[in-house]
């Protein structure tokens, strides 16, 4: 075995990761990847791979096990802690932390050449800083035109969606459940960092919030994992994945997920967003409730694991799915639910914040006067023609009924529409 591992080091104020390429390495299948950390070096033996790894700053000796290890790039991460703090000096920019239980900070650990979209730079913003970050957004991305033809053509026919091709029952696969052990076999090591989890609450906010965005994905795309958007839609509609934001209460969720569901998603409509929130809560309160968030975080991680997302498994999918294991409280979380709960129909029923009132009221008299004028015009061009008839069509006795025309139902069902404000 020689010095054949590509590596490279990134500073942080306690501590030092280290990355190492494995590509000759079956990641799923090692488990005794260990660093060997001395005061200036650290050593990594694997067949067929050494590896002496010199370090800028002296460092605690011992060992250090897998922080992340990213399957498809072939990439570990070790965190090697400094043997004293290093101290900020005046010119440094503040680092805020993320991810979940804010478990870090200094910049994204983009371990390939992907990029996130949103917010590829969390560490430089504190927690309400991201949540203005956020409003803004929504308020420029909105799209009145879009949002208020989805309204219309929902009414008409739900958008072409089957919203009740709900499952009855949920099931992890064979290989769900595979990659649900090596994942929490990662952190073998720090079941502790999960089981004794002080202030839950926050932790279960950002889940509840990440459910409602892969639920929505779901939905819309009856329940397949669609290759092309799902991980879009999974990182756009969740707050906690596209600003890193920390909720403190189950009303803003769900003001922030219909928000973001009727800005972000092809279909763009709140009934979807309801339907999505009681399938949320259904499953939840369900008797097998583990199994049924275990199922939705596997469906995130592999919409996420090969796209540009795939971040976003390492900073927060796979704690969730191991907290969900070893740390789950059931006890806060049902009183969550009963919270969202309780709230739904309020938040339904309020505005979205963006002015969509007035625009959907100007659209549908818009359209409904265009209805009354193409009907007015056919009505005149049929009298004109009734009147050349042959005197012989006055006997004849219309003995069928007609049913009304596609327009005259989109008409009636527009005049129908009862509107807010």
């Amino acid at each position: 075995m020689g010095d054949s591992v590509n590596f490279r080091t990134i500073l942080e104020s306690k501590h030092i990761l280290v990355v190492l390429d494995l590509p000759e390495l079956d990641l799923e299948h090692e488990s005794n990847l260990v660093l060997n950390i001395f005061p200036t070096e650290c050593t990594f033996t694997a067949a067929p791979y050494h590896a002496r790894i010199p370090l800028s700053h002296l460092v605690h000796p011992g060992k250090a096990y897998p922080e992340n290890i990213d399957y498809e790039k072939s990439a570990v991460t070790f965190r090697v802690p400094l043997d004293c703090e290093i101290k900020p000096t005046n010119t440094e920019t503040p680092s805020y932390p993320y991810g979940f239980g804010r478990l870090h900070n200094g910049p994204l650990l983009l371990e390939t050449s992907q990029e996130l979209k949103v917010l590829p730079d969390p560490c430089t913003y504190n927690f309400p800083q991201r949540w203005e970050l956020k409003e803004v957004a929504e308020k420029h991305d909105f799209n009145g035109e879009h949002y208020g033809m989805d309204y219309i053509q929902f009414t008409i026919d739900k958008l072409g969606l089957n919203l009740d091709n709900i499952p009855a029952s949920f099931k992890l696969s064979e290989d769900q459940s595979y990659r649900i052990r090596v994942i929490l076999d990662e952190k073998v090591r720090q079941k502790e960092a999960y089981s004794c989890i002080e202030d839950h609450q926050p932790l279960l906010l950002g889940l509840i919030d990440i459910l409602l965005a892969i639920g929505y994905d779901q939905l819309t795309n009856n329940n397949e994992l669609n290759e092309a958007n799902s991980h879009i839609n999974i990182h756009r509609i969740s707050a906690t994945l596209a600003y890193f934001v920390e909720f403190d209460c189950v009303e803003q969720i769900l003001r922030s997920f219909y928000r973001r569901s009727c800005t972000y998603p092809y279909y763009r409509n709140k009934e979807i967003s309801l339907v999505c929130a009681q399938h949320v809560i259904n499953g939840i309160t369900s008797v097998d409730r583990r199994t049924w968030i275990q199922l939705q975080l596997m469906l995130a991680y592999e919409a996420f694991k090969t796209t540009d997302c795939a971040v976003l498994n390492h900073f927060f999918i796979k704690d969730y799915i191991r907290y969900v294991e070893l740390g789950l409280n059931e006890e806060i979380l049902m009183l969550l639910i009963n919270d969202m709960q309780k709230a739904l129909p309020d938040v339904h029923q309020a505005v979205l914040g963006f002015g969509e009132e007035k625009m959907l009221q100007k659209l549908l008299m818009d359209i409904i006067t265009q209805e009354e004028s193409d009907s007015t015009d056919s009505d005149d061009y049929e009298s004109s023609e009734d009147e050349c008839d042959d005197s012989n069509s006055d006997n004849e006795s219309v003995t069928t009924n007609e049913e009304p025309s596609a327009n005259e139902n989109v008409l009636e069902k527009l005049m129908n529409l009862k509107l807010s404000g």
